[in-house]
């Protein structure tokens, strides 16, 4: 179930960066000759309009093809050649034209290679002349701009959306996010004749609280070192503060000194939810910059990252922990992720391309073969990389 459920979510999250692309391209009236989700050896493709719209067989990304990305010079004459050989192959195959022989002289089979030549010929002119118009690089900087910072536009606003679609399932605000408030005093507990069902801790031994979370690291740090001494609470009653001094309960179980209460679960409206989801992200979206600090930095090594082929054992594993919810955080982890990779300065991915028109702005113009052959070298890079993160994913199987 891992490799289905990773195959599904990778080409959700493929398809919404890739459809950022395809969608601004054409609005700026850009060609398009293919939309591809995958790499590799087309599986099934269909042809509409200008563009190929394919599956390929390996789900390890996608692409579009925007004409006119990479500057090249037509020619023409070895167009028709490369062409006219193409052809003679397709006839050779066609016995409607002609019996399966080597003899390339039958009047019918000439004529046939030149009309279908003329065809291509036009064909590819008006190709041609659409890229000169319309092309990539004839665009302003701006509209390149946008096609390029689009599929990672997408993949933050669906994370944002899954974010949204998480609270509205779960109907209750996240742990980390839920305000302090009493909802049950436990009947061993020796601070139940000072708490009552609603209180709201506002702070510990002085110390501001702001949610849950923050209340119990508090109160694990107290009790690392408790000798049964008064911590001062100061509580949110009927709109009032008051100090209230209480004895901390050990249990057994949990081998620590506690307070010995449970939260009150917080319903979200729907405006809490929208403000919350955008929360959720930048803390998402903060844990994901310091993993790149961190490889960067060397304080993670390269084999401890997870690449597409380790990435089906996790979410297995997190599957059989939490069901499609867990699986809706995996997106929204993948998706923060896939943005920020595609937006580092490294030439061949998004971010690489956009430091090249980022000056065009200002008026400074960058050789276009040069560029090319900058994220050539990035796209090397790339791959040697996906090999090494392979290989240790490999390994993390045995």
């Amino acid at each position: 179930m891992g490799i289905i459920f990773t195959i599904i979510i990778l080409g959700i999250i493929i398809l919404i960066h890739e459809l950022g692309h395809f969608a601004t391209a054409k609005f700026f009236k850009m060609p398009v000759s293919e939309f591809a989700i995958g790499m590799g050896p087309k599986v099934f493709s269909v042809k509409r309009g200008e563009t190929v719209y394919s599956i390929r067989a390996l789900p390890l990304g996608g692409f579009v093809n925007i004409e006119g990305m990479q500057p090249e010079n037509f020619d023409l004459e070895k167009f028709k050649k490369e062409k006219t050989d193409e052809i003679i192959e397709e006839l050779k195959n066609e016995k409607s034209i002609i019996e399966k022989t080597d003899k390339i002289e039958n009047e019918e089979f000439i004529n046939e290679v030149s009309r279908r030549l003329d065809k291509a010929v036009e064909k590819e002119l008006n190709r041609q002349e659409n890229i000169q118009k319309n092309g990539f690089f004839t665009k302003s900087p701006f509209s390149r701009f946008v096609v390029l910072i689009a599929g990672v536009t997408m993949n933050f606003i669906s994370a944002l959306i899954a974010l949204f679609m998480l609270l509205s399932i779960t109907g209750v605000m996240p742990i980390k996010y839920t305000m302090p408030v009493v909802g049950e005093i436990q009947a061993d507990s020796r601070a139940k004749e000072k708490l009552q069902v609603n209180d709201k801790i506002l702070a510990i031994n002085g110390e501001n609280i702001s949610n849950w979370v923050e209340m119990s690291e508090k109160v694990s740090k107290i009790s690392q070192n408790y000798k049964d001494e008064d911590v001062s609470l100061k509580i949110l009653r009927n709109n009032k503060e008051i100090i209230e001094n209480v004895k901390l309960t050990y249990y057994k179980e949990a081998k620590a000194n506690l307070l010995g209460i449970q939260v009150l679960p917080q319903k979200t409206s729907f405006s809490e939810k929208i403000k919350m989801s955008f929360v959720m992200f930048g803390d998402y979206f903060k844990l994901t910059l310091d993993g790149v600090r961190m490889l960067v930095t060397g304080k993670v090594a390269m084999k401890e990252m997870t690449g597409p082929v380790g990435l089906p054992k996790l979410v297995g594993l997190a599957y059989g922990q939490g069901g499609f919810l867990a699986l809706i955080n995996i997106f929204i982890l993948i998706s923060i992720n896939i943005g920020i990779m595609n937006l580092l300065p490294i030439p061949a991915l998004d971010g690489g391309r956009l430091i090249f028109i980022i000056p065009e702005f200002l008026g400074i113009k960058i050789n276009k073969k040069i560029e090319e052959q900058i994220h050539l070298i990035g796209m090397i890079f790339l791959l040697v990389l996906m090999l090494i993160i392979v290989f240790f994913d490999v390994t993390k199987y045995f």
